[in-house]
């Protein structure tokens, strides 16, 4: 078999494991076997086809492990966009050895401390934070003093589409229906268009106060 031709297959093996896996490694492992299989097929000397593939790793493996540490580091908002349950606050309706129930969305839901608190002490009626969903179970944690506070109000922080801009206000869909809404004070001399991404900071009456959502959240909701 033909050094370019068996780069080529070791390319393809290497890319279809790494789209099962996502560790970025193996992408850059498959660039560089298929810089070797190309220089190898355009009639360079097989030394020259594997010093490329191993110019290539070296070039190619340390821009993998960057990008790999950054898409990793969570934050509070990529944290509630890859789990839309995670930070909301639940009320224990009840504790048994095997697992909690909380009220949540307006039912009853089966939930258990994570790992870390697993030793702490908890009661009907405590406040509890999801940090995770697994199935149908909710991981959860004490909740913080700000959670707390907003624990009355379940829309803080979720995230809304502008629908459109009028001299009276905006509206925004949220939860798969059209809600009136206004910016919060310190926002009101913002400029605000059709299809950007709004945070709730609030109500008043039957309007969402409206406040613009940070960078790291602005993808689709």
């Amino acid at each position: 078999m033909e050094i370019g031709t068996l780069l080529a297959i070791l390319a393809a093996a290497a890319l279809a494991i790494e789209l099962s896996s996502m560790t970025f490694y193996l992408l850059a492992v498959a660039a560089a076997l298929a810089a070797g299989s190309v220089v190898a097929w355009i009639g360079a000397p097989a030394g020259w086809a594997l010093a490329t593939v191993a110019l290539g790793a070296v070039a190619g493996l340390p821009v993998a492990h960057r990008v790999r540490v950054r898409l990793s580091r969570a934050t509070p908002e990529s944290v509630r966009l890859a789990d839309p349950d995670a930070g909301h606050v639940v009320r224990v309706e009840s504790v048994a050895p095997d697992g909690l129930r909380v009220a949540y969305r307006d039912t009853s839901w089966a939930g258990r401390l994570a790992d870390e608190y697993r030793d702490i002490t908890v009661s009907s009626g405590d406040l509890m934070t999801i940090v995770a969903r697994e199935g149908n179970d909710l991981r959860l944690a004490p909740v913080g003093a700000q959670a707390a506070a907003h624990a009355a109000d379940p829309d803080l922080g979720h995230l809304v589409r502008v629908e459109s801009v009028t001299p009276d206000g905006l509206r925004v869909t949220y939860r798969d229906s059209s809600r009136p809404g206004r910016l919060a004070n310190e926002c009101r001399d913002i400029a605000v268009s059709s299809g950007d991404l709004m945070t709730i900071v609030g109500r008043d009456g039957p309007d969402l106060l409206l406040a613009p959502v940070p960078a790291q959240a602005a993808t689709r909701p």
